[in-house]
């Protein structure tokens, strides 16, 4: 898993490349910690358009981290999941968990809102 990060005040985009399996997972976990550890960094939104797959340990992930967010009254939203990664929300019915957006800006405006 190879992992950017962008940063918009608050917000942090983490851009990500490969899937989102377990095997990715310590790294994925090392950077969202590294971002939350800043003072200014409330927010994240994670870039899953160059993500094909996702597999069950990657959405527990990601339904852990909405949660640990949730208690800090901050957020994550997702951008850009393709077809594939989209089925696999739809089908574990976790698509009506997360706000899905299809460009980053508009989910960076979402979170500043």
């Amino acid at each position: 898993m190879n992992i950017t990060v962008e940063s918009y005040g608050h917000a942090v985009v983490l851009n990500m490349k490969g899937e989102l399996t377990e095997d990715a997972l310590s790294a994925i976990r090392r950077e969202v910690q590294h971002q939350l550890s800043g003072k200014d960094v409330v927010d994240l939104v994670l870039n899953l358009e160059k993500v094909p797959f996702i597999d069950s340990a990657g959405l527990e992930f990601l339904l852990d981290l909405q949660e640990r967010l949730a208690h800090k009254f901050s957020q994550v939203r997702l951008v850009g999941p393709d077809e594939n990664v989209r089925k696999i929300f739809e089908i574990t019915r976790l698509d009506s968990e997360f706000e899905i957006h299809q460009e980053i800006a508009e989910a960076v405006k979402a979170v500043q809102a």
